[in-house]
């Protein structure tokens, strides 16, 4: 897994394997994105799967996972908008919400899913606008 951050403030979550990109822990790409101080939303067209979690490497990478999340709670909780999965079938979309609650719980973060690429890239746009201060502030 790595992080394509060329169109920051939106982050691709992609497969290292095949995909042409060094090896680099996922831990420390996540950890620069955050120290950039600024707000971003990942994006990814992998749906994750909780049964790869029974498997020792599985169980190993949220052991990591576990160990890095407590030590970055507060950067991850300030700058990480979201994850959003791409999921154009409906049994795709329920399998993302039905994960969602237990995925927020681990990670700090909302899992969330859209349809298509453009509805991901709008929704990710109403994450990272910043907040109206009144009612007259369109």
């Amino acid at each position: 897994m790595y992080f394509d951050h060329q169109h920051f403030p939106l982050v691709w979550m992609r497969r290292a394997e095949g995909a042409g990109q060094p090896v680099v822990d996922p831990y420390q790409q996540l950890e620069a994105l955050t120290q950039r101080a600024q707000a971003f939303v990942l994006m990814s067209d992998l749906i994750p799967e909780p049964e790869q979690r029974s498997s020792a490497q599985g169980k190993a990478l949220l052991k990591q996972g576990s160990m890095w999340t407590k030590c970055n709670k507060a950067a991850i909780r300030r700058w990480i908008k979201a994850l959003i999965v791409i999921a154009p079938q409906p049994e795709n979309q329920a399998q993302v919400e039905a994960f969602a609650r237990t995925y927020e719980q681990f990670w700090g973060y909302p899992l969330l899913h859209s349809a298509s690429p453009l509805a991901a890239v709008s929704l990710a746009q109403q994450l990272l606008a910043p907040p109206r201060s009144n009612l007259h502030n369109w």
